[in-house]
């Protein structure tokens, strides 16, 4: 039996594209910042409500029932919820799974038992804080998000501050192609690889600082898709390469690299690879984005196989709704 007068919350996240890091130097005190954007799917859904006994049904169980457990301790919440999840975004594929469910779960929880913290006060007690803010800042906003990394000078300060947000171009679109290969580092394999990686030289930070303020944002507030997918691109080609080491090239597969390069010959004006990949993507207009993406799934129908979708950049965040 479920408690009388139960509300339910529901929640819808996007999902994330993550466009680059900003800073794997760290000499300036801050480490990692990244930029990316809020996609319009695939998305975490999910509903839930006060229970007798923790219930999870639907998608995942396994590790929602795990997330569910970690914010009623970190909260000493007694009572329990029932979560029922509808649907989920791909595991380890670089689209931001992860995150976002951990913030759905979270803030659902969260508005049942009436606890007032941030998305980014949830983020860090659910243990979203360790190198990227950018699902954070688009669960919360959508958008153009920039975030500032890691405070490595004081470790209480656990968020990773939003930077920047700016709209995005409704009439532009991202090609998202999946190839069918293994999935990106996760958990403790990511953190591992963090570790592992020698200091970005300085003048590559700057590279990326530079290309990121006097060109990147400013395409995007001038709707100039042309300087946007250069910057994109140099950006990616930077990070890619610092990668390197952890990836066994500047991208995470030969696929992957063939994908991004198959793009950027077939009318994408910038190209890259979401976070550890495999996911990469391509900007167009939106007028071109079926062709693209047509010519981007034969491309893989004819070596690897994988999925391709066009999204939009969702410019708001996450929808959130209580309802009896």
């Amino acid at each position: 039996m479920e408690p009388a007068g139960n509300l339910k919350v529901y929640v819808k996240t996007p999902a994330r594209l993550h466009l680059g890091l900003i800073d794997l130097n760290g000499n300036l005190g801050r480490l990692f910042g990244g930029l990316g954007v809020a996609i319009d799917h695939p998305n975490v859904i999910l509903e839930a409500k006060k229970s007798r006994t923790l219930r999870v049904t639907g998608k995942n169980r396994e590790l929602t029932e795990k997330l569910a457990n970690r914010f009623l301790e970190a909260y000493k919440i007694n009572d329990k919820v029932a979560i029922d999840v509808q649907e989920l975004i791909p595991e380890h594929v670089g689209l931001g799974s992860g995150t976002q469910l951990a913030l759905a779960v979270s803030t659902s929880i969260a508005r049942l038992f009436n606890v007032k913290a941030s998305a980014y006060e949830l983020a860090a007690s659910m243990g979203r804080t360790s190198q990227s803010g950018v699902g954070t800042a688009v669960f919360v906003q959508g958008g153009l998000v920039v975030e500032g990394g890691k405070n490595t000078q004081n470790p209480e300060h656990k968020s990773l501050p939003l930077i920047c947000r700016q709209p995005f171009p409704n009439e532009w679109r991202f090609v998202v192609a999946i190839p069918n290969v293994k999935k990106g580092l996760a958990n403790e394999l990511e953190t591992s690889a963090f570790k592992s990686l020698p200091p970005m030289p300085v003048v590559e930070v700057g590279k990326i600082c530079r290309l990121l303020v006097m060109k990147l944002m400013p395409a995007v507030a001038e709707k100039d898709i042309r300087s946007f997918g250069e910057a994109l691109a140099q950006i990616q080609n930077v990070v890619g390469d610092s990668f390197a080491a952890a990836q066994g090239g500047r991208f995470a597969s030969s696929p992957a690299a063939q994908c991004i390069e198959f793009m950027l010959q077939n009318g994408a004006y910038g190209a890259g690879q979401s976070s550890w990949g495999p996911t990469v993507y391509g900007v167009v207009k939106a007028p071109e984005a079926e062709v693209l993406q047509n010519k981007t799934e034969g491309f893989l129908n004819d070596s690897v196989g994988g999925e391709v979708f066009v999204a939009k950049v969702r410019n708001s965040g996450s929808v959130i709704t209580v309802h009896k």
